[in-house]
Parts: C-alpha cells; structure tokens; sequence
C-alpha cells in the first residue's frame, strides 16, 4: 500500500511539473507578445525625457518668460531716460498788493502757460549703469527660477523609480501567486486521494488570499504614481508604457560642478558690484540745457505787461556732493555682501561634495551586492526545487514550501530592488554634480 502511496504521488508530482512547464512556457509567450506589441506600439519612456517634459509642463516655466520681459521693459524705460524731458506749466494768479513804479500802476492779476524742454548731455555714466543693474537683476531672478525648476528632478526621479519598484513588486507577486495556483492543482489531487492532509491546501489557498490582496494594493498605489507622473509630464502614463531602466545622463565627462545654484551665487555677486558701479556713478556731475517757451505775463520785462510770447535757455550742472559721504560705508558694504556671498558659494559646494562622496559610495556598494544577489537567486531555486519535490512526496508541508517560495521570491525581487536603486543613485550623482541637458 505504502508503495502505491509513493508512485501515485511520484505520478502526480510528474504531472504538476509537466503541468507548471506548460504553464510556464504560456507564461513566457504572453509576456513576449506583452513586451512585441508595447514596443512597436510605444516607444520607451526614459527618466532624461520624463524630466524635460516635466520642466516644459510645469507651471513656473511660465515665471521664466514673464522675468524676461520684465527685464526688457526696464531697459527700455532706461534706455528712454535720455530722450528730452518735456513739461507744461500753466498758472492764473491774482495778488492783493502790486508794485507801483514811476506812478505807474500795474495789474493785479498773472497768467503763464510754459512750455520746459530739458535735455541731459552727460550723466556721469549713470543710465547705462542702470541698464547693466537692470540686466544683471533679470539674470538673477531667472537663475532663482531655474534654481527651484531644478528641484523638479528629484521629485521626477523619485516617482519613476517608485513606478519601476512598484511594477517588480507586482510582477513578482503574479508570479508567486501563478506558482501557488500550480502547487493548489499538484496537492489537491493528494488530499482527494488522502495522501496529503487538507491543512497543506487550506495553507496555500490562505497564501492566495494574501497575495491577492497585496496585489490589489500594489495596483491602486501605482495607479496612483501613474496619475501624478501624468501631471507632471502632460502625457498618459499606465501599464502599458514602458519605462527605460536607464539612470539620468550628464553630458560632462568633468567632475566640475555645473548646477545652477553656483551660478546664481556669481550672478548676485554681480548684481552687488553693479550697484557699488551705480552708487559711485550718481556722485558724479551732471550736465543739462534747458529751454523755456512761455505766454502770459509779466514776463523777465515785468515793465511790459502785455499778454506776450517771451523764452529763455540755458545750460545747467548739477552735483549732489552729499552722495560722496557716504560713499565710504557703501564701499564696506559692497565688500561684506560680496563676501557673505562666497562663503554661501563655499558652504554649498563643501555639502554638495559631501553628498556627491556618500553617493559614490551608495554606487559601488550597490554594485558589489547585485553581483551577491544572483548567487542568493541561484541558491534559492535550488532550494525551491528541491522543496516541491518534498512538498509532492510528502516530505514537507506546504507551510514549509511556502516559506522557501517566499525567500525565493523576495531574493528576485531584493535583486530588482538593488538595481532600481543603482539607477536611482547614478541619477542622484548626476543631478548632484549638475545636469547640462536640463
């Protein structure tokens, strides 16, 4: 009898492996139709592509342009500074009291409408300073902009790698359920024929459940992670678009750093030196002629009281000499904002190169426990086979089959885990050290 026992179960073990192999060669068809039809039917998306749309999609984008013709509107205003200064005067005046000259009487009331033209022939250097100031300004408050646009790629980045985590993690759960699915077929039969307990099936059919539900949970997060990365790019994104398992690329082969937060440092140490250019510039001299055409009376011949044309020019120079004191402070000032500014320049690059030396070292550790992974893959394969074939002869229970298919299971998926996060912190680095296709 016993010797029945152990070639009906040997016959049903045959079967569930010939069953599983047909299964599985099913499997691997599906999955390369899946892999044909997405790839002709949609190119890959990569994470380089990702960000770009996301940084012409974002909102802020818009800031940049705005900042530019704000920029061009203040030069031009600047640049109209030296065109004739044109005023009109008019005025009625009645007085209590007029002089009395040669017993001639004179009228009590005055009228004047004047016409004042004023033309700068030199301001020291003055508006083309400010046409520099208002520049070097536009300059800066772009760089902030591209400073918090920057801020744009770990948020991108964040996402596309939580999609590729989230995507292996579901795989590996289908897998896992489809092979519990296979083991329910194998050991069903066993408990039909009173080989194998009911609590061997009642333990896989429970880990279904389970795994059921962790599926359910994994796909309404990375529906979730869909519609947020479709935000942010303007494009649907869902199953069926194929993300590309490649890392951010930087153009620079240098290690220089390239990122915009530096180059905003230099730009408001521009900005201060041009102000310091336009202090100095507005305590120099400044040279005018003016003209005056006026109709009323009394006019510089207050003798003549007739309602008359009369007009006067002239050259003037103007200089306020009180700028000069406190041109000294404002020379103290230029020099401590313009070194505050170095050490925020310093401050940002000794973290940075702290970051970017703690990232090399993520890398390579990552690198070196990939290499691990696939000998723990192997190793639990092997030891996943050797346990349905105890599972199918009564050996083991199915609690303890479960046990090793899950450390099977969680040793491919620690292995898509590593990867992922190898990507993740070669985009990491590059972003750190500055993105010059951004």
């Amino acid at each position: 009898m016993i010797e029945k026992e152990k070639q009906f179960a040997s016959h049903e073990f045959k079967y569930g492996r010939h069953l599983s192999n047909i299964k599985s060669m099913k499997r691997l068809t599906l999955i390369f139709i899946t892999i044909t039809s997405i790839s002709i039917g949609q190119p890959s998306l990569s994470l380089d592509s990702c960000i770009r749309m996301a940084k012409r999609n974002y909102p802020l984008i818009k800031q940049s342009n705005l900042i530019d013709e704000n920029e061009k509107n203040n030069i031009q205003s600047d640049t109209k500074n030296w065109l004739p200064k044109l005023s009109f005067v008019s005025k009625a005046s009645y007085q209590s009291e007029v002089v009395e000259f040669l017993g001639k009487s004179f009228p009590h009331d005055s009228y004047l409408a004047a016409l004042d033209l004023e033309q700068t022939l030199f301001d020291g250097g003055q508006i083309h300073q400010q046409k520099q100031l208002d520049k070097i300004s536009g300059e800066t408050e772009s760089l902030k902009n591209e400073v918090e646009l920057y801020k744009l790629i770990d948020r991108i980045d964040q996402l596309f790698s939580s999609i590729l985590l989230t995507r292996e993690s579901i795989k590996t759960l289908n897998i896992y359920k489809e092979d519990i699915n296979n083991k329910k077929m194998i050991i069903s039969a066993s408990v039909k024929n009173g080989i194998l307990l009911q609590s061997n099936l009642d333990a896989l059919e429970a880990e279904e459940f389970k795994s059921e539900q962790s599926l359910i949970e994994g796909k309404e997060n990375l529906n979730s992670l869909y519609l947020t990365l479709g935000m942010f790019i303007g494009k649907s994104v869902d199953d069926n678009t194929e993300l590309a398992m490649d890392p951010i690329m930087n153009t620079s082969k240098s290690d220089e750093i390239t990122r915009p937060e530096i180059k905003l440092f230099d730009s408001q140490k521009a900005l201060f030196e041009a102000r310091h250019k336009l202090t100095n510039k507005n305590a120099l001299p400044k040279i005018a002629v003016s003209g005056e055409g006026a109709y009323g009376r009394p006019g510089p011949n207050f003798l003549n009281q007739d309602i008359r044309f009369f007009a006067q020019a002239g050259i003037s120079l103007k200089w306020n000499i009180g700028a000069l004191y406190n041109f000294s402070n404002e020379k103290q000032n230029y020099t401590i904002n313009k070194q505050m500014v170095d050490v925020q320049k310093e401050v940002f690059e000794f973290n940075l190169k702290t970051t970017m030396l703690t990232q090399t070292a993520q890398i390579n550790s990552l690198k070196d426990i990939l290499e691990i992974d696939k000998k723990i893959i192997e190793k639990r394969i092997s030891i996943k086979e050797t346990a349905a074939s105890q599972l199918a002869n009564g050996s083991i229970t199915s609690t303890d089959y479960l046990t090793e298919s899950n450390a099977e299971m969680q040793a491919v998926l620690n292995q898509k885990i590593h990867e992922i996060k190898l990507m993740n912190a070669i985009s990491n680095y590059n972003s750190s050290k500055g993105l010059k296709n951004f």
